[in-house]
């Protein structure tokens, strides 16, 4: 199987796949940005080319396709732009990995280009030509159902770990005081999802231990009196530290992407998970209903709540029931339904190129 990856410039779940992937399928990438090298230092051996998509991608497409030979373009939003470029430009099945929708954005989506025009007709075009769907969460394939007609192969995939970076199991620390809670990702002071510093400065006036590992350098977070920010790690390293604390953070700012929040289910959680960490998160629905089924974490209505619920807390029960699912919580365990995926929608192609043989 030949499995052309087509985005702006591949993110960590890329990554992620690209592991997974290995000896199941081949891959090539098209980009315009950087690498996966350049963005997380490695990653692009996992390819067997990368192509420069240029200022037009679907001029470059054609070509790209000729050399690689795919079975099937993975094309990963957002922007919906290159997807809706591939359905124009070439006769090559493609499945669209919906990380969260433009329509239920208020803020842009922060990748360096400039907004496609008419970026609602692309989200439609996107996700009712496709020949796969694949989304984060059921709740996101809710919003899209509720918008378009789906495709006939719908997948959800979320934001595993990689088990090949986890750190082994540790038992739950043993301290006097509260627990100690840690953030690590993305932060920003633009009033999106990922500005955090009223959440912070709430948490840390409850009198809690957070500490946070910025994924890049973020001076306004270190004028927040009460929490501990630390410089930025590798990926590796940041893994290894995590199993000190008690708690994983997952509560956003709500303010503008609320309707988007309530879709996602980030790459932070299952990291925290595969540490060994129960996970605390805010009203964000998605979140929400996989701590509640999967009984590995707190939802608060509100982060005044905190101190309250952690008196009332189980940590041991919920550290026992992660440990418990920490394998499930992987890309190792879940990527052969893509591998899945990929058959299905190589597979009815020929099918039908058959059929057409016949007749």
């Amino acid at each position: 199987m030949r499995v052309l990856f087509l985005q702006q410039q591949p993110c960590v779940r890329a990554l992620k796949y690209a592991v997974g992937l290995a000896g199941e399928a081949t891959l090539g990438f098209a980009y315009r940005g950087r690498t996966l090298s350049e963005l997380y230092g490695a990653g692009d051996e996992l390819f067997e080319a990368w192509y420069p998509l240029g200022d037009d991608p679907e001029a470059a497409l054609p070509d790209i396709v000729q050399a690689f030979g795919p079975d099937v373009i993975h094309s990963h939003n957002l922007p919906d732009a290159l997807t809706v470029a591939a359905l124009d430009a070439v006769q090559v099945p493609v499945i669209h990995d919906v990380h969260d929708m433009q329509s239920l954005r208020r803020t842009p989506y922060e990748d360096g280009f400039p907004e496609p025009q008419d970026p609602l007709a692309l989200e439609r075009r996107a996700v009712e030509e496709s020949a796969a769907l694949v989304t984060v969460s059921p709740e996101l394939v809710a919003e899209l159902g509720a918008r378009y007609r789906l495709p006939r192969h719908v997948v959800v995939y979320a934001n595993y770990a990689l088990a090949r970076d986890l750190p082994p199991a540790r038992p739950a620390p043993v301290r006097d005081g509260p627990p100690r809670i840690v953030y690590q990702g993305t932060l920003s002071t633009n009033g999106g999802h990922y500005d955090l510093r009223a959440l912070f400065a709430a948490i840390a006036a409850q009198g809690l231990s957070l500490d946070v590992y910025p994924a890049r350098e973020a001076p306004a977070y270190r004028a927040i009196e009460g929490i501990t920010v630390h410089d930025t790690l590798p990926a590796a390293e940041l893994l290894q530290r995590l199993p000190e604390y008690d708690f994983g953070w997952a509560g956003f700012n709500a303010g503008l992407n609320g309707a988007h929040l309530d879709t996602a289910l980030p790459n932070k959680l299952y990291e925290y998970l595969g540490c060994g960490l129960p996970v605390i998160t805010l009203g964000h629905r998605a979140l929400r209903r996989m701590l509640r089924e999967e009984g590995v974490g707190i939802a608060l209505a509100s982060v005044g709540e905190l101190a309250e619920a952690l008196a009332g807390a189980d940590a041991a029960g919920l550290r026992e029931r992660v440990a418990a699912g920490r394998e499930r919580y992987t890309v190792e365990h879940e990527i052969e339904r893509i591998a899945a995926l990929y058959r299905d929608v190589a597979g009815a192609v020929e099918l039908a190129g058959s059929a057409g043989s016949a007749d």
